[in-house]
């Protein structure tokens, strides 16, 4: 007879036979970057960790503070919507695997219909020329005969956080990555803008997101030189006019920050990433693209948009904002991925490489609500080739 001392070595050595087998190990990549891919990665680090058992810490203090914490080898990988000018580690590797509209939210709460804002408009009003809804300028934009993309779309089906089936409707995308235009709706549009002045809130960190919407100020409008100066990481050192003397400009760092202000105050206007719109419940304006139509930020406006511009060696995205592209959502963007090439501890780069793979192949068509595009084509191409060298 056994023993009661050994009976229990036998229960406990019986039970840990019959226990599920644990991972070999549970990681932690630390990251920072960009407010721009915050939405997104929130919502799929989630199933990343019910996947893999890792877990993705990801603070989002903005483009510049992710460049400037990757730089210094303070984290596994980062999150910037814009490249380096100075300061790039000999070890980068971009990753071009985020990309999504960059909206124009307002808060109008008498205004029931979406608004459509042309370059120069936009122009005007973050530079501080126009200060009041009822502009003759705006006023134009919202008066006249408009032309509208309807895109293709399907549904499919996808697993919840929950491991339950959902269907989502996702853009149709041709193999070059483009979205399918299924038809047009042209109407003749009359929006009566109220007698309210305008609160502009920009961002007051160094943003990639303010980078892209001023580098498409200058670039949009070239031919009127509503925006003469270049696209800046910081807001106000770009603006034609110096906004900090400007009773009606109201700055805070982050998207999350500046679309909580709109929110706040009646007559506000703003621009961050598309889902923080969406979360605030704000109304966002359609933009007149080179191609002469209005468009809403959407996740297939920025796929046809981003399919014609150029994809450097590197992994750069540079957009073509005089190009007439069909579709086209002109403020949409790339974020990108940063990684380290070599020098680093070799299960971490695995764990960034699997990370950077699942938000590319898994993520965008999972969370359409959250307007990122789902990246094919020749960019899916170099996102990949760019993740194959984090060695």
């Amino acid at each position: 007879m056994l023993s009661r001392k050994k009976l229990a070595v036998v229960v406990i050595a019986t039970s840990a036979l019959l226990a599920p087998a644990s991972p070999a190990f549970a990681a932690q990549l630390n990251a920072s970057g960009a407010t721009f891919a915050q939405p997104l990665i929130d919502a799929c680090k989630v199933d990343f960790n019910k996947d893999t058992t890792h877990t993705i810490n990801y603070t989002a203090g903005g483009s510049g503070k992710g460049r400037t914490d990757f730089s210094l080898g303070l984290v596994d990988f980062a999150g910037s919507d814009a490249a380096y000018t100075i300061g790039a580690p000999a070890n980068l590797v971009y990753a071009p695997i985020y990309a999504a509209p960059i909206a124009v939210m307002y808060n109008l709460p008498t205004v029931k219909d979406s608004i459509y804002l042309t370059p120069s408009t936009v122009a005007q009003i973050f530079s501080g020329f126009i200060t009041n809804w009822n502009d003759k300028a705006i006023a134009a934009d919202n008066e006249r005969v408009v032309k509208t993309p309807v895109f293709q779309t399907k549904t499919v089906t996808v697993k919840d956080k929950n491991k339950k089936s959902v269907k989502k409707t996702v853009p149709v995308l041709d193999k070059a990555g483009k979205p399918v235009v299924k038809s047009y709706v042209t109407k003749t549009v009359n929006i009566d803008l109220p007698n309210q002045g305008i609160t502009v809130w920009y961002r007051t960190d160094s943003s990639g997101t303010s980078e892209n919407f001023t580098r498409w100020l200058k670039g949009s409008n070239l031919a009127n030189a509503n925006w003469p100066k270049a696209g800046n990481t910081t807001f106000s050192n770009s603006t034609p006019t110096g906004i900090t003397s400007l009773f009606n400009f109201q700055g805070a760092s982050g998207s999350a920050a500046v679309a909580a202000g709109v929110a706040g105050k009646v007559g506000s206007i703003s621009y961050s990433e598309l889902s923080f719109a969406t979360d605030n419940k704000l109304p966002v304006a359609n933009i007149l693209n080179a191609a002469g139509e209005f468009v809403a930020p959407s996740a297939a406006g920025t796929s046809a948009f981003l399919g014609g511009g150029t994809i450097a060696e590197n992994g750069i995205v540079t957009p073509d904002y005089v190009k007439s592209i069909p579709g086209a959502y002109s403020l949409g963007t790339t974020s990108y991925g940063l990684a380290y090439s070599s020098g680093k501890d070799a299960t971490t780069q695995k764990l960034v490489a699997d990370w950077f793979t699942y938000i590319l192949d898994k993520c965008p068509n999972k969370y359409p609500e959250k307007g990122f595009a789902q990246i094919t084509g020749p960019m899916y191409d170099k996102a990949k080739a760019q993740i194959a060298l984090i060695k």
